[in-house]
């Protein structure tokens, strides 16, 4: 690949968790761990019992927080604020990313399930942050995850983007379904999970990478 193949490209869309940094960094590992200490709390269970619910509700309704308001009618503010209080120690500045986004032609803007400030922190921790113009969070989705529908619709229509003139990059391949669908060039970020490569063999799936900064850096040559 090299920036002539996108360059039809007007927007590249992003998702933040192991995508805009690589998952060796195992900074979502500490968001999981949290994420069972909420369940196992709420519903005064042990760990072993929470990771079961919370891996279910995962499968069943996209993210474990929708299956979190569905079954039990949780408040999601207290949900993400809980689970980000988390350590980004473990990610370290990029300014190899931060150099290939500034040259990279065209708007860049980070879709997420997680917290804005979440993004916010993440991308300030990698030193990039100056470059995206705007942030699309589960909040601004009224709490409808990937790879519903929704979202997609509603992210396309508050940045004003034409989906035929946009990228989106995700590490997990099923949420690039809806994407495709609108028009958009998809890019799978590689993994070894079972979650994250669900999907990767389908032809929504147009381009696969195993790390964004390395592939931007190529592409921006």
């Amino acid at each position: 690949m090299s920036l002539t193949d996108f360059d039809h490209i007007e927007t590249w869309v992003f998702d933040l968790d192991n995508t805009i940094y690589p998952a060796r960094f195992n900074l979502f590992d500490q968001v999981d761990k949290r994420i069972g200490a909420f369940i196992a709390r709420l519903l005064d269970i042990d760990a072993g019992e929470a990771r079961r619910i919370q891996k279910q509700y995962f499968r069943d309704h996209g993210t474990t927080l929708s299956g979190l308001m569905h079954h039990h009618d949780i408040d999601p503010h207290d949900f993400l604020g809980f689970v980000h209080e988390i350590d980004l120690a473990c990610i370290p500045p990029s300014p190899g990313l931060d150099q290939s986004l500034e040259r990279l032609p065209g708007a860049k803007v980070i879709f997420t399930n997680g917290s804005t400030g979440h993004a916010e922190n993440v991308l300030a921790r990698l030193g990039v942050a100056e470059h995206f113009s705007g942030i699309f969070a589960i909040t601004d989705a009224d709490f409808i995850p990937k790879p519903q529908a929704a979202p997609y619709a509603a992210m396309v229509e508050r940045f004003g983007i034409d989906p035929r003139g946009a990228v989106m990059v995700e590490d997990m391949a099923r949420n690039l379904a809806p994407a495709a669908a609108l028009g958009m060039t998809t890019v799978w970020v590689r993994n070894d999970t079972v979650w994250g490569a669900e999907g990767s063999a389908d032809d929504y799936v147009h381009h696969i990478i195993d790390d964004v900064a390395d592939w931007l850096k190529v592409l921006v040559g």
